[in-house]
């Protein structure tokens, strides 16, 4: 019996062994990925630039600020992320961030207590993510032409709201969602770790993960196979606009007020770190990994234009010839490939 038992306990450690060892290779294969090696090359020697031209660049102060800068568009990218495989788009994520920290803003305003003030944005984001999934699947409107739709009525509906005017919160309590450290470290940072984690397993362990891999590589495919496909498209949009409510709540929080600008430049912004991280135009290809890696060699390259006292309007000017070299990259690697 005691035999039996010991060899039932062998078989387990060893099982945990290979499933603990096949985890961290797939995590390792995901690193040395060529696309994730030039971005980490890239990374580099931005850092190694604007440390060479600033001594203030690489302190643990200015590297919390970039952190900080990143962690509201990097939690947009992932729900952009995940419609890019799926060959979708979502250009309303900025006006969804928006949206969601006015409406907290307002109600908080209006006596609505904080928590239920929070719930209600983020349901708030959650309709409008079922909206764009409806008129995308269910009525076959375009993903570009719906998403900009909506874009223009929620960014509307900021102005709509706020009259032209940031709302402050009543609750001083909101401010702490992005203004405390846990073990030192800024919230927001341990929260896009977090999300990151939790999607990178999502999207490589799990059925859904491989379902949407599998519509956005053959949608028809897909389909025949027994996949609800305008289902789980519907369910990607919900998603990307939970999250980016989720973003604007942070945003608002970091700024003490809910802004009308606020998120105006977040669908340029999470299209562009996510094509940079190797997130396939065509669909079918990408990963939060390099996701994340596109966030911050962006981020890294904006900051340091800001502390070498570079205008900000040429982050804009920056932003665009990134996403059109990423853009050229793929292209290539399409054609090399067919």
């Amino acid at each position: 019996m005691i035999n039996i038992i010991m060899e039932e306990k062998l078989i387990m450690e060893r099982t945990a062994d290979k499933s603990h060892k096949g985890i961290t290779n797939s995590i390792k294969k995901d690193v040395i990925n060529l696309s994730n090696l030039a971005l980490l090359i890239t990374l580099l020697a931005l850092v190694a630039v604007f440390a060479s031209l600033s001594p203030y660049f690489l302190t643990i102060q200015n590297l919390y600020a970039i952190g900080l800068t990143i962690s509201v568009i990097g939690i947009v990218c992932i729900g952009q992320t995940l419609c890019l495989i799926t060959r979708g788009f979502d250009l309303s994520v900025g006006a969804v961030a928006a949206f969601a920290g006015m409406v907290c803003a307002f109600l908080n305003n209006a006596g609505v207590p904080l928590r239920v003030s929070i719930i209600i944005s983020l349901l708030t984001g959650a309709l409008i993510g079922l909206l764009n999934g409806v008129l995308i699947t269910r009525l076959k409107i375009n993903a570009l032409i719906t998403t900009l739709a909506t874009m223009s009525i929620f960014f509307g509906g900021v102005l709509i709201i706020s009259k032209g005017y940031s709302l402050f919160f009543a609750d001083p309590a909101f401010l702490g969602l992005a203004n405390s450290t846990i073990f030192s470290v800024p919230t927001p940072i341990i929260i896009l770790i977090l999300f990151y984690v939790v999607f990178y397993i999502i999207l490589k362990y799990t059925v859904f993960g491989r379902y949407v891999y599998a519509i956005g590589g053959n949608p028809e495919a897909a389909r025949m196979s027994g996949i609800d496909v305008e289902r789980l498209q519907m369910v990607i949009y919900i998603i990307s606009s939970l999250l980016s409510a989720f973003a604007g709540l942070v945003l608002a929080s970091r700024m003490g007020a809910a802004q009308t600008t606020a998120g105006s430049t977040y669908a340029l912004d999470s299209i562009a770190a996510v094509i940079l991280g190797g997130t396939s135009l065509a669909g079918g290809k990408g990963s939060v990994l390099g996701t994340l890696l596109g966030v911050i060699v962006i981020g890294v390259m904006n900051h340091g234009l800001i502390m070498l006292n570079v205008p900000p309007y040429y982050q804009g000017v920056a932003t665009g010839i990134v996403l059109i070299i990423a853009v050229l990259l793929q292209t290539s690697n399409l054609r090399g490939k067919k």
